[in-house]
């Protein structure tokens, strides 16, 4: 729900920037089943771990860092997007802090019960959690960790975030962006010449 923001503001820039809805259909991502494949692997785990295979939980630092792995991979391939290059920092912001936290995200029990999100302390007190793990004294780079609130109307958007969490929503903010003004790296270099380029290099 936090990124469903970022991609309205999106559009509304990309229209803002004389670009139209239809160049969305001309959007390619670059090696795009290794993106798809992470998330999988992330979903799969996630739903395993709801619905009581807490063995799974045993693997995390092995998921976590695969998925870790595939996605920078996918975001490497796709650089040329100044959004994925902004939401690629965002991941790896949440990287770190997960792989130095046993491969889950830590996050706050006092913001979690202050504001009543009392279905995901019960999942995390109940190890039915395989991506989020408590705030104790152990853990490290805990402000790199899901502790921002949003206030008012946002929190219906995104809850407890990280800092990277609003990284990568900035990212896609900008990716949008670039797709509907038909711009790479909103410089003013069209998605269209840049395949004619790479058409012609091919022949």
């Amino acid at each position: 729900m936090l990124y469903i923001l970022p991609i309205v503001l999106g559009f509304a820039m990309g229209i803002a920037m004389k670009g139209k809805l239809g160049n969305v259909l001309n959007f390619r991502l670059e090696k795009a089943w290794i993106l798809l494949l992470a998330f999988v692997i992330q979903a799969g785990a996630q739903i395993m771990s709801f619905n009581g295979l807490t063995g799974i939980n045993d693997y995390t630092v092995i998921i976590q860092g695969c998925v870790i792995i595939l996605l920078l991979i996918g975001f490497w391939y796709n650089r040329k997007y100044a959004g994925i290059i902004i939401m690629s920092f965002g991941f790896f912001l949440n990287a770190i802090v997960m792989m130095l936290n046993g491969g889950k995200m830590p996050v706050s029990y006092d913001i979690l019960q202050k504001n009543n999100l009392r279905e995901a302390l019960d999942l995390l007190l109940a190890g039915r959690d395989s991506k989020h793990a408590l705030i104790d004294e152990n853990t490290k780079l805990w402000f790199l960790s899901d502790v921002i609130y949003m206030p008012g109307i946002f929190r219906y958007a995104g809850g407890l975030v990280s800092i990277g969490d609003l990284v990568i929503a900035a990212g896609i903010f900008v990716l949008v962006a670039e797709v509907v003004s038909n711009r790479i790296g909103l410089v003013g270099i069209s998605q269209e010449s840049t395949t004619k380029e790479s058409t012609t290099g091919k022949e």
